[in-house]
């Protein structure tokens, strides 16, 4: 029953994503509807309880913005045409991707010892195997709109 309900709500968030993305040109609403289907979608994949859930998803949240902040970082830094660069500028910029890359690979493994102490390590193979899934269906969708539009 709880796993209908919240396979409902991940229709219904898609569907009226869908629409209010058709509808609302606020860049904002659209990515709120996208996050409330994937936190619908990931906690039906993924298996979680009430009360993993609760504990769950502020540290994912939390992981998502460090996560950001961290690539965002990086790429403030580096908007001139790559055709500009010197070879010497080209390499610090391979070094710099490197380098975030680490970080990312670090916070990854920080937050997957934090996440065992809520789930278990099957769900967060789930996890990363929904995450991926998500995005396909949702790259699918918004070549379906293109295609009507």
């Amino acid at each position: 029953m709880k796993r209908l309900l919240i396979l409902f709500l991940f229709c219904a968030f898609t569907l009226g994503g869908t629409v209010a993305m058709a509808q609302s040109g606020r860049p904002q609403d659209r990515r709120e509807n996208v996050e409330a289907a994937k936190v619908a979608f990931l906690t039906d994949k993924m298996g979680l309880t009430a009360e993993q859930s609760q504990k769950f998803w502020p540290l994912y949240n939390e992981y998502e913005t460090k996560r950001r902040e961290l690539v965002r970082s990086y790429r403030s830094g580096y908007r001139e045409d790559v055709d500009q660069l010197s070879d010497q500028e080209a390499k610090a910029r391979l070094d710099g991707m490197f380098n975030t890359r680490e970080r990312e690979l670090e916070l990854e493994k920080e937050y997957v010892s934090r996440y065992q102490r809520v789930i278990s390590s099957n769900q967060i193979i789930k996890l990363y195997r929904s995450e991926r899934e998500f995005t396909k269906l949702l790259l699918k969708k918004l070549e379906a709109n293109n295609k009507v539009q």
